[in-house]
């Protein structure tokens, strides 16, 4: 600690202790220097060195650590105050940062059909099964609903009977859900990584091409 001066709020300069930002202790092996003169420490000990640090998940429970690299980054570059520590590991942040992206990609597909963007029901079907995909959360029926009605505006497009047809399959549909797939695999955009998600919906529905002509 070293005596400093501060100007109070009546122009008057008071002497105080406070923590020397040039102390330099001996440090840990694997340890990283920090600088005190970038964290907002307030009424807590500045960290003049980090260590790795071992923390429990809240999410999915395992143990993970918390790099001293990352530290220095949160408490300098970020500023974050000491107090301020992750509660989830690094795999359910990036699913937490994911699943909120794709709540905003709902959200604003929502926006856009209320603007009656022609796009917006398909891309509003879209994000909706890519989120229950996820989470196992979001309307199913909205997303069968903005498939059909893509389909009715996107006459052109097979597309919108791909996201039905899975819409159907996760909600245990299986007759609705293969005779979609089925609508969009004979269709001209069935290409790529959507004839491949379109085909494994195809078999969990576990409906032969016989048994769909015949409910049909």
């Amino acid at each position: 600690m070293i005596r400093v001066g501060r100007l109070g709020l009546d122009g008057k300069v008071y002497e105080g202790w406070d923590y020397d930002p040039t102390y330099q202790p001996p440090m840990p092996r694997s340890a990283v220097r920090g600088d005190i003169r970038k964290q907002m420490y307030c009424c807590n000990t500045p960290k003049y060195f980090y260590v790795d640090e071992d923390r429990e998940c809240i999410q999915c429970g395992r143990t993970f650590v918390f790099r001293a690299k990352e530290q220095k980054y949160w408490y300098e570059v970020l500023q974050f105050t000491l107090t301020s520590v992750p509660v989830r590991c690094t795999d359910c942040r990036r699913q937490r940062r994911s699943e909120h992206a794709m709540r905003e990609a709902i959200a604003m597909a929502r926006r856009d059909v209320a603007q009656k963007d022609p796009g917006a029901h398909l891309a509003l079907a879209r994000a909706i099964i890519e989120y229950h995909e996820r989470t196992q959360q979001g309307n199913l029926d909205d997303a069968i609903d903005a498939a059909r009605k893509a389909s009715a505006i996107m006459k052109d497009s097979s597309e919108p009977y791909l996201w039905e047809g899975i819409a159907h399959a996760i909600a245990g549909h299986r007759t609705k859900a293969d005779a979609a797939l089925r609508h969009f695999l004979d269709g001209p955009k069935a290409l790529g990584i959507l004839k491949s998600k379109a085909e494994k919906y195809l078999r969990s529905s576990g409906i032969s091409k016989s048994e769909t002509e015949l409910n049909l």
